[in-house]
């Protein structure tokens, strides 16, 4: 629909924005950094999820709840820890190299795990990835 690709459209620019934007502004010191944006960012969706009339429609089961437990632990608290760390210590482009990263650590987990396969082109493209990020993060 047309809210779900300008939505698709909008929140890369808009986390660019918020990265380049985080680094000029003064921001609390140490870990409140990521705590009080993810606060923040908390607040705003369940404000929204409300006004749209969301809501639970049962209690997920046990492994939902694992899986949600693992993505507040590793994808936010420490995930975005890690990155807030980042853009204070490097620069933009070295810290949103995750982007990049992220997706060949899912595949290479897959196949590990969940006994995904690979084609060629899928490693040629793995290389290409993890080639770019190894430029980016060369010291000029």
């Amino acid at each position: 629909s047309g809210w779900a690709t300008l939505a698709l459209l909008v929140s890369p620019m808009s986390w660019a924005l918020g990265s380049v934007l985080g680094r000029r502004m003064p921001m609390p010191q140490g870990m409140m950094a990521p705590a009080a944006q993810m606060l923040c960012g908390g607040a705003l969706m369940l404000t929204f999820g409300l006004l749209r009339g969301e809501h639970l429609t049962a209690m997920p089961d046990a492994r939902a709840l694992a899986a949600f437990a693992y993505l507040v632990t590793f994808g936010s608290l420490v995930g975005y820890t890690v990155y807030g760390y980042l853009m204070r210590h490097t620069s933009p482009s070295v810290a949103t190299s995750y982007a990049y990263v992220n997706p060949v650590v899912a595949v290479l987990l897959g196949v590990v795990f969940a006994g995904e396969s690979m084609s060629p082109l899928s490693w040629v493209a793995m290389a290409a990835i993890l080639g770019a990020v190894v430029l980016l993060t060369r010291k000029r």
